[in-house]
This record gives structure tokens, sequence and C-alpha cells, in this order.
């Protein structure tokens, strides 16, 4: 039996995308003329391109390949009826740029006929803080600046700064992987892991959704497509998360590498269905 719904509206809603792709790790030297830091010039006369190799560092992804998977999710998204702010991922943010870009969301005039609202984030991080990009600093050894705790992204959307997202569900869903991530782990490893903090939602009705690999937005673009644009009966949202899950951990388990769960913290209020044809209640 299913239970009390989020209330439909006339639009699905709004999806920001943002993926810190290329972070820059140029250091900063004392100038004894000037008196101020500046960007180390030891690399000058060597060649640009091998100039750049060394001064930025990326994830370990292909970054065209992961361009493509985040072009076929938001075509996905329009196509269950959803709005890309944009259009398109914002790339490389800071801190400030990302805070900005809620703030934004928040400020919007139009959300008021929108269902929900979903945040989607590759970047680097883990337990709930994203390393945001900074163009003088590694993510390997990130400064406060480049710290952004998931929940000052969501006090953006509390009820008393975005009246028109209140009582509706605001889905935050985040690939945020480690730097130091040992790819080689298999599943039959044995061992016991040490807990992980959990960052609480602020208030009611959000969910965060969050992977620590890369493949990730592999499986919400495949989740999406099989258990809610497909199906006359799209999965509730929990239950979506559940099948992605399976997904997640087979791509992983077939290759005989470990990967941990991922973790899903709701406090929804209601059931939520990211396609505009609800469930029958019969």
């Amino acid at each position: 039996m299913s239970g009390p719904r989020y209330d439909s509206q006339k639009c699905m809603g709004k999806v920001l995308i943002v993926n810190n792709q290329t972070y820059s790790a140029k250091k900063k030297v004392y100038d004894a003329k000037k008196g101020v830091d500046k960007v180390d010039d030891a690399q000058k006369g060597i060649d640009k391109e091998d100039d750049a190799e060394k001064d930025v560092d990326c994830r370990p992804i292909n970054k065209d390949e992961e361009d493509k998977k985040v072009k076929e999710l938001i075509k996905t998204l329009k196509d269950l009826g959803f709005t890309v702010l944009g259009d398109e991922e914002q790339k490389n943010k800071t801190k400030e740029e990302f805070i900005d870009l809620l703030k934004n969301v928040a400020a919007r005039e139009d959300l008021k006929d929108d269902y929900c609202f979903i945040c989607i984030v590759l970047s680097y991080g883990q337990d709930g803080v994203i390393t945001c990009y900074d163009e003088t600093h590694s993510p390997k050894d990130p400064t406060a600046d480049m710290q952004l705790p998931v929940s000052e992204l969501q006090g953006c959307l509390k009820g008393d700064k975005c009246k028109k997202l209140l009582l509706k569900p605001k889905i935050f869903m985040l690939q945020l992987e480690g730097t130091r991530l040992d790819s080689m782990d298999t599943v039959h490893q044995t061992g016991t892991q040490a807990p992980k903090p959990v960052k609480i939602p602020i208030e009611a009705d959000f969910l965060t959704y969050t992977c620590v690999r890369d493949r990730a937005i592999t499986t919400w673009n495949e989740g999406l497509k099989e258990y809610v644009q497909k199906p006359k009966q799209p999965l509730e949202i929990q239950t979506l998360l559940t099948r992605m899950n399976r997904l997640y951990w087979e791509y992983y388990s077939n290759e005989g590498m470990r990967v941990d769960t991922p973790c899903v913290t709701s406090l929804l209020t209601r059931e939520a269905y990211l396609k505009t044809e609800e469930p029958s209640t019969k």
C-alpha cells in the first residue's frame, strides 16, 4: 500500500549539475621584491603542454568520456521533464561560486510550479564534504576554503530562504571520490571498517545520496531510464535508489573490486516520484 505523496505540480523541477573535474595545483612562492605571493614560474621555457600537465591536477577519469556520460544524463533528465540549469554542467567551481549557484536557485521566481529540485555533484570529497576547485592548491592537500559541507549547500534552500521549495523534495546526488582511493581492493577482502560520519540534513524534505567512485553517474542514468522512464508505474525514490545501489555494486563486483555501498540520508516526509505520471493507487 502506497503512503502519502508529495503534491503533483505543473513541472518536474530544476536540476543543477556541478562537475569539479579539473583542479589546478600551482604553487605559490614569496616574491621578495614585491613582498607578495606569486605563482611559481619555474616551469617557464618548457613546452606549454608539459607545463599544463604539471600544473593541473585532475580527477583520475577520462574527461571526454565523463562529459559524454553527463550529456547522456542530461538528456534522460530532460526526457523526464526536468529543466537543467544553464542547459549543461557547471565546471570547476570554487566554494564561493558553488554557494552562489545555490543562492541563485533559491532566489528564482519560477520554482513555485516545480515538483522538486535536484543537485548533482561530481567532485573530490568525502564524508559529506565537497572538495571545491582552487587555482593554487591540490585537492590532495586541500585548504579550509576548499572544503564545502553539503549541509551548507542545503542551508541555502531552507524553508525560510526558499519558500517556493518549501514542503517539496530537495535531492542531492553526490559522486565524491577520495584522493587516495585504492582501486585494487577486492570484493573478497575481509575486515571491519571504521564507521563514517554521516551529515544529517538540516530540515525535512531533503535527501542526500552519496557514492564514492566514478561510475555513479552511469548507474544514475541507467537507473532513471530503466526504473523511471520506461515503466508506466515508476519506482518511488527510495526503491529507485536501492535498485541503483545494486547496479553500482554489480559494476565493481564483476571486476573483482571492492566498493562501499552508497549512503542514503533522507528526511523526506512523503513518497517521491521522479516522473509526471505517478503510480496507480489501485
